[in-house]
């Protein structure tokens, strides 16, 4: 049986169908529009895509990650894997989860899983500095899916 990874772990509910949010969470171009703590991502978001997001946290300074596509099932997960200066070292895994509760009400999970060598030594601040900016996108997804 494996281990659970240490992970930041947010959700909301919104009251639109799974495939509108997908199609917002795909929309990387349109992320500075609407997104306060993910102002920035550009590249592919098929299976094995490269990305680079540039994250904002509300209690830090910018960050930018690169990563890869490592899930994509459409209308429900999409991930990616990066790192920062190597994998031993920090490797989060970023998700957005999707769970549909009716046609036009869904459940987003905005989660983050981590593994290396530093986690043990900065997982208390993890929820400061990472949930909080997931909060934030989380609502304004919510409130700009809802509204449009």
């Amino acid at each position: 049986m494996s281990e659970k990874l240490p992970q930041v772990y947010t959700e909301i509910i919104i009251n639109a169908s799974k495939e509108k949010v997908w199609n917002v969470l795909l929309d990387f171009p349109n992320y500075p529009t609407w997104n306060n703590f993910i102002k920035k991502i550009e590249g592919n978001s098929n299976l094995g895509g490269k990305i680079e997001a540039k994250m904002f946290p509300p209690a830090g300074l910018p960050i930018t990650f690169d990563g890869t596509i490592c899930r994509n099932t459409p209308n429900k997960t999409l991930a990616w894997n990066g790192y920062m200066i190597a994998r031993w070292l920090f490797e989060p895994t970023h998700i957005f989860e999707i769970e549909e509760k009716t046609e036009n009400q869904i459940l987003f999970i905005h989660r983050e899983e981590y593994k290396g060598f530093i986690i043990p030594f900065i997982k208390f601040m993890l929820p400061t500095l990472v949930g909080k900016g997931f909060e934030v996108m989380n609502k304004d997804l919510k409130k700009f899916v809802e509204a449009n």
